[in-house]
């Protein structure tokens, strides 16, 4: 991962020529900056990608756009792309992200025994390497990493700051782990026995594989035994705990505050949200969309939406919340169905009381 360059300056065409679509307007306007829709000058390059996005009180001022489609009553230069905000992250990867140097290894890293370190790296100060330790090419760690003994660290990764990987984890190639994330801390193990918690050793691992990205004070736990597994290209949000012996599958997305408790498994391209809480041994199915702040206490079957705690397909749970704010009114109207049908239930039964014999006095 590079840092922001200094300003660059740019033609439309130029960027046309990257991203590909339909250049409408004038190729030669020059940009110099990227920017969002409403804080956009005539010197910058902004994306539009839904027609709701693009009314903006007081009008447009970017000097060209990346769009979804032609909007021909917007008077700036557009290129008209598949995937507006796609596009405007190839721009900002190829023309305002520089590569970052090789800075070599500084006096100030404590190594171990065994240790192998790739070709161009970037180690910073106070950076610790266990024994037999192996650093991949062109991996950047910032100051305070550790990594400890028989950990393996791909090429082109970088840990930033305070980042620790326990002994004998690995990680793969491009990854990016943030700040104060914790790799391979021990599995919630515990078995009781007369009273008292006596720990499981925690034997296993955390694999990570290429690239995945996970972000600040997140927490992997190491298998009881065999591996906890990260597989490829899977995007993990700050705050988030997953614990021993969970397998994410390929290209999944996990938002901010997530927790997934130990031996479940989810399957690839897996979606999900805040909040949301998994119990142990569950299966989630491949491209299952799970909602911020669902509690999951089942296995779910592939290509489901769900919401809710406990969970429920998500359309059942939207009419169900469509409801909650009418259950005041709702309840006020069932008492006073019951009050009536307690009269009409009065009433039948008074009408169908039977009526005593007649007399005998006054007959002929």
């Amino acid at each position: 991962m590079g840092s922001l360059s200094t300003p660059t300056t740019l033609t439309l065409s130029q960027i046309h020529d990257l991203v590909g679509g339909t250049l409408h307007g004038n190729g030669a306007s020059v940009l110099s900056s990227l920017a969002s829709l409403d804080d956009a000058t005539p010197q910058a390059l902004a994306f539009i990608s839904n027609d709701k996005a693009a009314k903006v009180p007081g009008g447009i001022k970017a000097g060209g756009l990346l769009v979804h489609r032609h909007l021909s009553e917007i008077d700036v230069p557009q290129i008209v792309v598949p995937n507006p905000l796609l596009a405007f992250a190839q721009v900002a990867q190829t023309f305002f992200i520089r590569p970052s140097a090789p800075r070599g290894i500084a006096a100030d890293v404590s190594k171990g025994t065994g240790v192998t370190i790739g070709t161009d790296p970037s180690i910073w100060p106070f950076v610790t390497l266990g024994d037999r330790v192996t650093i991949g090419a062109r991996v950047t760690l910032y100051p305070g990493v550790f990594v400890g003994a028989d950990c393996t660290v791909g090429d082109d990764s970088v840990l930033y700051p305070n980042v620790v990987v326990r002994e004998g984890c690995s990680i793969g190639a491009r990854a990016i782990i943030h700040s104060g994330t914790v790799i391979g801390a021990d599995g919630f193990g515990y078995v009781q026995h007369e009273g008292r918690h006596q720990k499981i050793p925690q034997l296993g691992g955390v694999t990570i594989e290429d690239d995945v990205e996970v972000g600040a004070n997140v927490t992997i736990d190491r298998a009881t035994l065999g591996r906890t597994i990260i597989k490829q290209g899977t995007k993990i949000d700050n705050l988030v705990q997953i614990a021993h012996n969970v397998t994410v599958g390929e290209h999944d997305i996990i938002v901010a505050q997530v927790g997934i408790a130990g031996s479940t498994t989810i399957g690839h391209h897996v979606m999900i949200g805040g909040q949301a809480g998994l119990a142990d041994h569950l299966t989630i199915g491949d491209q299952v969309m799970i909602a911020a702040r669902a509690g999951v206490n089942r296995n779910i079957e592939p290509n489901q939406i769900v919401s809710g705690a406990p969970i429920m397909p998500h359309e059942t749970w939207m009419k169900a919340q469509a409801v909650i704010p009418r259950l005041p009114e709702l309840r006020h109207l069932v008492r006073n169905l019951e009050q009536r049908m307690e009269k009409i239930e009065s009433r039948i039964k008074s009408k169908a009381a039977p009526k005593g014999k007649r007399s005998k006095r006054g007959r002929a």
